[in-house]
């Protein structure tokens, strides 16, 4: 029996956000990963073969990227680097340059407006 493509996506995103785990982990703490995967919904201690074993959902896996890109930049290109290994689709969120401390700076600001 073939796999569809969404379940194929799911399976590459489970184990991307599997090595992730382990990886923050060691960097950020078992408790602040465990605070991300509850945020997120994804549960990636179950046991495949256990009766309680649910599929994470795409969405929620997508959201654990996210949430864990935004602990430090090293995590977000540890994200983008590991769904180019594995050929997914990164969420767009992680897509969107964002602005360093010198882009703010350079902007007009609105502050000497209002004086």
């Amino acid at each position: 029996m073939a796999k569809s493509q969404d379940e194929e996506t799911r399976i590459l995103l489970e184990n991307i956000a599997r090595a992730i785990s382990q990886r923050g982990q060691t960097i950020h703490g078992r408790k602040k990963i465990v605070e991300l995967q509850a945020k997120s919904g994804v549960s990636l201690h179950d046991d495949a073969s256990s009766e309680t074993y649910t599929p994470n959902s795409i969405d929620s896996l997508n959201h654990f990227l996210i949430e864990y890109s935004k602990l430090c930049p090293a995590s977000r290109l540890t994200v983008k680097i590991l769904a180019y290994q594995n050929s997914v689709t990164v969420p767009e969120k992680l897509e969107k340059k964002r602005k360093s401390l010198i882009d703010r700076l350079r902007e007009p600001s609105s502050f000497f407006d209002n004086l």
